[in-house]
């Protein structure tokens, strides 16, 4: 028993201890124009946007935008169409608003360069949820953590936060146009147990000042919705720990070869003042 403790020990040493070495990545420059599709309709009351681009060739690229689609979502027997934004090329805007209905199905249909693209999604319910924690660890400047996007963080559904924190208003705030004073921090529930998320490399710690305001919003995710979110976890953020899985195809529900996910969320909101 004492031997298998030593052997253990030592691996983890050389776990630990193992060296890095840097080297310059090749990559392979894409050749074909692959569609990216990016859009939530929500069960709000407003336009909604799709935004439609190309694959990158390279890591943090800029964008490369599709400008000629035509585009248009099928929701409940009625067609809307979206026309493009002519100040943010690629983002499409619905002509009018509408809501997205749950257990209504929403079908996306975009012609890009002579192809058509669809993708479906389903919206299911939303639970309410409770304000986000946060812990003070510097009482001098009064600076806060988030600890959870949530109480209640684990509900019954699959659920995506998006906690929008802005202190840019704050004297703490030694940004004249007051970019760099303004956060946005994704969390999910994906009812799922991963080891490359449970071992996940350490991320930077975002701390802000007392009286930051925050909008936090929850997403509920369809099951395909989820699965995406996951698969694109998988191969970005979660990636680099001790345990990563190999690399795998992300999860789209876009026809035609397309990348990127087409979801429909129902949304709850809230906001407030961290005191």
């Amino acid at each position: 028993m004492k031997i298998q403790n030593v052997l253990i020990y030592l691996a983890l040493v050389f776990m630990l201890c193992a060296c890095e070495k840097a080297f310059d990545w090749q990559y392979n420059e894409q050749t074909a124009l692959i569609p990216v599709v990016e859009g939530i309709i929500t069960n709000e009351n407003v336009k909604q946007i799709v935004v439609l681009s190309y694959v990158r060739s390279q890591p943090n690229a800029p964008a490369i935008p599709v400008t000629s689609a035509s585009v248009n979502v099928n929701l409940a027997g009625n067609t809307f169409a979206f026309a493009q934004d002519t100040t943010n090329p690629g983002t499409y805007i619905s002509e009018q608003a509408f809501i997205g209905v749950v257990d209504a199905p929403v079908t996306l249909n975009a012609f890009i360069d002579g192809v058509r693209y669809t993708a479906t999604d389903n919206m299911i319910p939303v639970s309410n949820t409770q304000r986000a924690n946060f812990k003070l660890v510097d009482t001098n400047d009064s600076l806060y953590e988030i600890v959870s996007p949530a109480s209640t963080f684990y509900s019954t559904e699959p659920a995506m936060w998006v906690l929008d924190i802005d202190w840019s208003s704050l004297p703490a705030c030694n940004d004249s146009t007051g970019a760099s004073c303004k956060a946005k921090v994704f969390y999910y529930d994906l009812k799922t147990l991963d080891v490359s998320e449970v071992f996940a490399p350490d991320k930077q710690t975002l701390r802000f000042p007392k009286g930051a305001s925050v909008l936090q919003t929850k997403y509920s995710l369809s099951p395909e919705h989820a699965e995406f979110r996951r698969s694109l976890l998988l191969e970005t953020v979660w990636r680099g720990g001790l345990f990563d899985v190999s690399p795998g195809t992300v999860y789209t529900n876009v026809s035609g070869g397309a990348l990127g996910f087409f979801g429909a969320s129902s949304v709850v909101k809230r906001t407030y003042t961290v005191q």
